[in-house]
């Protein structure tokens, strides 16, 4: 059986919003924590952290599950956010280019590996659709 929308339009509905925001807030938190550890070598800390923020997000998914916030048709929604995952690596290069104007050389680049990273989703979401829709 399906949790899908259970908890929508019941009394535990703006409880299971108020969670999800916090376990989202979290896997940030998180993740961002990580980012910092292993930029001061501490590689054991930063992948714990990592995997808390991973487990953050899984959090997060289920409430949004729970209160029907996600789309049923999972190919039909990757379809179309996959070019928007692959769009934003021209704007994110783009701004990145801002950014290293105002000489902040080291944020510009993790600007644009994350660009590096979004195209690459809209490639993966993209090869997803077409092996679901075989």
């Amino acid at each position: 059986m399906s949790i899908y929308g259970v908890t929508k339009g019941t009394k535990f509905e703006e409880q299971i919003d108020k969670n999800g925001k916090g376990e989202e807030q979290g896997a940030g938190m998180y993740a961002g924590l990580a980012f910092l550890a292993k930029e001061r070598g501490l590689d054991e800390l930063s992948e714990v952290l990592l995997k808390i923020a991973v487990d953050e997000m899984r959090h997060a998914g289920i409430y949004a599950v729970l209160n029907g916030h996600t789309n049923q048709d999972i190919f039909e929604f990757l379809k179309k956010i996959a070019p928007a995952e692959s769009n934003a690596f021209e704007g994110l290069n783009q701004f990145a280019g801002k950014v290293r104007g105002i000489g902040l050389e080291d944020a510009a680049k993790q600007i644009e590996s994350i660009a590096m990273d979004e195209r690459h989703h809209g490639e993966l979401l993209t090869n997803l659709v077409d092996k679901g829709s075989k």
